[in-house]
């Protein structure tokens, strides 16, 4: 083979293995360096992963039902414990450890509520442009949100049906779809994470295709709460510009153009 070729062939290779996902979207947390030893270490991430204080939150915490969280009430059974982020060439990355079952029925009647929505703030201005469904048929689905649910708590932390507070959204109310990842919600509990060790917890994790976010960057919030917003986290990562679709078919063709301008150098 052409050594030139070959040399090309490489480098498009080691482009595509750049893009490749680093994580494995299977519910499980060691790829992001995550540990279940019993000790506060375990909610540390890898460096080489999340390698940005801003990329991660943890919050854990403990109790029963009367236990209040922030900021409402609910104990494990509501708790947002822990948010991680990890963002390659061709992707969004999400951890999500949460006692919330995603089996858990939406029924305010009962004091029961279902898991809410990852939603994407670019500008950290309070718009949340985007939504990413949790849980149901469609979940891994990337849409522009035109329209929210809220919780039941106002900016005060009291309860507050007709004014909540706009900075944690739940559920997407109104919205386009506009892209489609890969999205797990483990539904088989774990104990043995944190100081915390026999409490149970559940993972949301995602794989989310950049390009649904075409037009947008810089820094954003990523918030995910339940529907009652009883406890909310958020991380804020920072995106750089997304290459348009059309950019990214260009290089191929590039690599052709500098195969042909080598050949005819050395004819």
């Amino acid at each position: 083979m052409n050594k030139t070729l070959t040399r090309i062939m490489m480098v498009a290779g080691l482009l595509g293995s750049a893009n490749a996902q680093a994580i494995v979207i299977d519910g499980k947390l060691a790829d992001w360096g995550l540990k279940q030893t019993g000790q506060a270490s375990d909610w540390i991430p890898d460096p080489a992963i999340v390698p940005s204080a801003e990329q991660y939150t943890e919050e854990d915490q403990t109790g029963g039902a009367g236990v209040r969280l922030f900021p409402g009430w609910g104990g494990q059974a509501y708790d947002a414990e822990a948010l991680y982020v990890h963002l390659n060439a061709t992707h969004l990355h999400l951890a999500l450890v949460t006692g919330l079952s995603p089996n858990t029925p939406d029924n305010p009647a009962a004091n029961s509520y279902a898991p809410g929505d990852f939603a994407i703030d670019f500008g950290r201005d309070g718009s949340f442009e985007f939504g990413i469904q949790t849980t149901g048929a469609d979940k891994g689905k990337v849409y522009r949100v035109s329209e929210w649910y809220y919780g039941l708590w106002d900016v005060n932390g009291n309860h507050n049906l007709a004014n909540p507070d706009l900075m944690h959204p739940t559920s997407m109310k109104t919205a386009t779809e506009v892209g489609i990842g890969n999205l797990v919600y483990t539904d088989v509990p774990f104990t043995n994470m944190g100081v915390y060790t026999s409490d149970k917890h559940y993972v949301i994790e995602a794989a989310i295709p950049l390009s649904s976010f075409a037009g947008f960057s810089g820094k954003f919030d990523v918030h995910w709460t339940m529907n009652c917003a009883n406890d909310w986290i958020t991380a804020d990562p920072e995106l750089t510009a997304i290459p348009e679709p059309a950019t990214l078919a260009l290089l191929p063709l590039g690599l052709l153009g500098l195969l042909a301008l080598r050949r005819r150098k050395a004819g």
